[in-house]
Order: C-alpha cells, then structure tokens, then sequence
C-alpha cells in the first residue's frame, strides 16, 4: 500500500461554514416535529413529504445478525469478487437494510473487499458515531475477515472543518489499516486509487500535490485493472450533479492512463455512464439515503433505490451488477480491461 504525502483538508462548498451539531436524537425529532405542520402550509408540507419521501434515514434500524463463514472467498493474480457501497453512514433502517443484504450475499458469493465511497457518518462526529455506522452495521463481514477501502465524503468533515477533524478522521482509518485520506493498494489483478475529494483538487490547499500524485502513481501502475475510488463524481445527473473541478482535472488523468471504472457517492443514487474516454464512472451512493436522479446524455443506467454493488472479475473481464435489498439485479454489465484492448 502506497502512502501519498500529507495534504491539509478543506470542506467542500456544499458544506455550510457553521454547520450545527446534528445528532440521530435531534435528527429523529426534527422528523417527528416537522410531521405536525405538513397541513400548515404548502412549502412546509411539501419540504417535509420530499425528506420522507427522498432524502434521510431518520429511523433506527437492527444491524444484521448473521454469522458468515471467515475468509470463504478466492482471490488470485487474475480474479477478484468486491462489493461497492457509498453514503451510507445513517444508522438508521435503510443502512441496516442494505447492511444485510451484502451479509446475505456474501453468503451466496463470498468476497474479500468493499469498497466504500465515502460519507461514513451523518448527523454527528465521526469519532462519536464510528462504531454505531461503520462497525456494528458490518460487523458479519468485518468479522468474517473482509477488508474495507475507504474514501471519505464531505460529511466527515462537516461537523467540524479543522486540522482535529482531519486527524480525528485519519485516527480511524488507521483503525483498518489505511495510511490516510488517500493512497493506491493492489488487489489481485486490480489496483485501487482511493482519493480525497474532500480536498478542492485544482486550487485547494494539497489539492495539486494530490492530483500530482496521482499521475505519477497511475504511470507507474503494471495492473491489468485500474480503479478509481472518491466520494464525488465527474458525470451524475443527481441532485448535487457532476462536479466539473473533477471532470476537468482527474477525468483527463485516468483516460489517459487506463482507468478503467471509477465508483463514486455523494448522490444518493445509483447511476451508470457510458464510457467517458474509455472511462466509465459509477454513483453508488444509495447505501441508506436516496434523492432523485434524471438521467443525463451520459447515463447508460439510473435507479434511484437502496442498492450496493457486486463487482466480479476474471482475467479481463469485469462483471458488475448493481443489488437492491431484496436481493434484485437493477443492473448489470461486463466490460473488458482497456489494457487489453
């Protein structure tokens, strides 16, 4: 595993100076208040009926009790099954809902590897609620031996944008390993870019060093299969849309070195482009929240459902089918490895 030099963090835009401290207990009350004025008047009603409807997860959910059998899975130089998963740090019922279909799953096809892509925590500090959305949600599959990937989001920084939420939020990755915010580690035949778009990457403090970083890790890579992993997306027709600093600096970078698939969050949607210079970028953001999602030129595919991915691979070939709570395929595509081509 690559270590990448130390970078400051910045909150992205979307993220208000002075959030408040939004707590599931606070959250949870807001929800139930709220519900006593959806007759006083239409933009209230209709504000209060879109965030029931669209947006949290409000509700305490169980965290799955299964047993999973340990490190059931098979990976080698040319083959690795993974799971993808993003935003999915409520802990409320849809987290716990998609939480026990990766176990179900992992039951029917173990994999060793998920991928996350970012927003951990929501409604608190992530050092206060790690264990509440992160441990106890996957606890089958971290207890099984599973490792975990993991890019952060903008809602890890947004409770309290300082040097201390930066080492608050590195504190716990290293709980799993992880030698910071973002790095490059090799899985069998694939190599993983995790990165840190927390961090304005064009002009933000670090943010050039990072992408600095990048091109040279990417030219240095001899992985048949080049992935990308960061919380926000080039390409989304979702409710925050593609973020176009990322188009324009990252997306040029890993057309020309190979990338070939690249999953992302921050939308609370699952969506599916075409290839974007050979480069075919993922949301999969829906792992407890959702929003609407449109549809763009560049979409190939978009639900707006509760989902993770499964993503199998076998020489040069790459399965990946998008899984629902009841365990239905919304989508599925092979491609093949643009270092075969």
């Amino acid at each position: 595993m690559e270590q990448r030099p130390d970078a400051s963090h910045e909150a992205i835009d979307d993220v208000p100076d002075d959030p408040p401290r939004f707590t599931r207990r606070g959250a949870f009350g807001l929800a139930v208040g709220g519900l006593a004025t959806l007759f006083a008047g239409g933009t209230v009603r209709t504000f209060l009926l879109e965030r029931l409807r669209w947006g949290e997860d409000f509700f305490p959910g169980t965290p799955p009790d299964i047993a999973l059998e340990p490190r059931a899975w098979t990976t080698t130089d040319d083959s690795i099954t993974f799971a993808v998963l993003g935003d999915n740090g409520s802990g409320g019922r849809n987290q716990m809902d998609v939480a026990g279909q990766m176990a179900r799953t992992y039951e029917e096809t173990p994999y060793g590897l998920v991928l996350l892509a970012g927003d951990i925590s929501y409604y608190g500090s992530i050092d206060d609620r790690w264990d509440e959305v992160f441990v106890e949600p996957y606890r089958p599959l971290i207890e099984a031996g599973v490792t975990w990937e993991l890019a952060i989001g903008n809602h890890e920084l947004s409770e309290k944008k300082s040097d201390d939420a930066a080492a608050e939020i590195e504190a716990q990755l290293r709980r799993f390993g992880k030698p910071g915010t973002y790095y490059t580690v090799r899985h069998g035949p694939m190599e993983v870019f995790v990165l840190d778009s927390s961090i304005p990457l064009a002009t933000g403090q670090g943010g050039p060093e990072q992408v600095a970083w990048l091109e040279e890790a990417l030219a240095a890579s001899d992985a048949p299969w080049k992935v990308g992993l960061m919380h926000q997306p080039a390409y989304s027709s979702g409710s925050h849309g593609s973020h176009l600093g990322i188009r324009e600096v990252v997306q040029p970078l890993f057309a020309r070195y190979g990338v070939d698939i690249v999953f992302t969050g921050h939308d609370h949607h699952y969506e599916r482009t075409t290839p974007q210079d050979g480069v075919v970028w993922v949301v999969s953001g829906a792992g407890a929240k959702l929003t609407r999602v449109d549809g763009a030129d560049f979409t190939a595919h978009a639900e707006s459902t509760l989902q993770f991915m499964l993503v199998d691979i076998d020489g040069d070939v790459m399965d990946v089918r998008a899984i629902t709570t009841d365990g239905t395929v919304i989508d599925q595509v092979t491609l093949r490895a643009r270092s075969t081509s």
